[in-house]
């Protein structure tokens, strides 16, 4: 699969978020967003790169809910924001994971679970997320 093609990059006021959509995610429509910093730990982030996930983390949320549920058929419940950052030639990143009206499992322990079997999501899918998420997130606001 072609990684740039499920790439939405974000620019505001100098800040860029990038929203990549991993090739075995943890749960269908599994985000992670990327400040445009390079550091390597969350102590590391600048007020700017703060300030544009405090205001860019609810918008993708937001419109993942409403996406995924458009997509998915199954209402999305909730949105986990989790940070694992382990690998040195990656900088700090956070994973937006929903949670779905159907899923039993709950925190902590659906994370734990879906981690030991990801998904690998079709062409068709990966496709139609990215498409109805770039409409959402890059629709001008009224």
């Amino acid at each position: 699969m072609c990684y740039e093609k499920k790439r939405i990059i974000i620019k505001q006021e100098g800040i860029q978020i990038n929203l990549f959509f991993g090739d075995f995610p943890y749960a269908f429509g599994h985000i992670v967003i990327q400040p445009e910093s390079r550091v390597h730990d969350i102590s590391e982030l600048s007020e700017d790169n703060w300030s544009a996930l405090s205001k860019w983390v609810p918008k993708v949320a937001k419109a993942m809910k409403k996406v995924l549920t458009e997509i998915s058929g199954n209402g999305v419940q909730k949105i986990y924001v989790c940070s694992f950052n382990e690998c040195k030639d990656y900088p700090v990143h956070f994973h937006l994971v929903p949670r779905y009206e159907s899923d039993k499992l709950m925190g902590d322990e659906l994370l734990f679970k879906r981690s030991k079997r990801k998904l690998v999501l079709s062409q068709k899918d990966s496709d139609a997320i990215v498409k109805a998420m770039k409409k959402e997130l890059l629709a001008p606001e009224i």
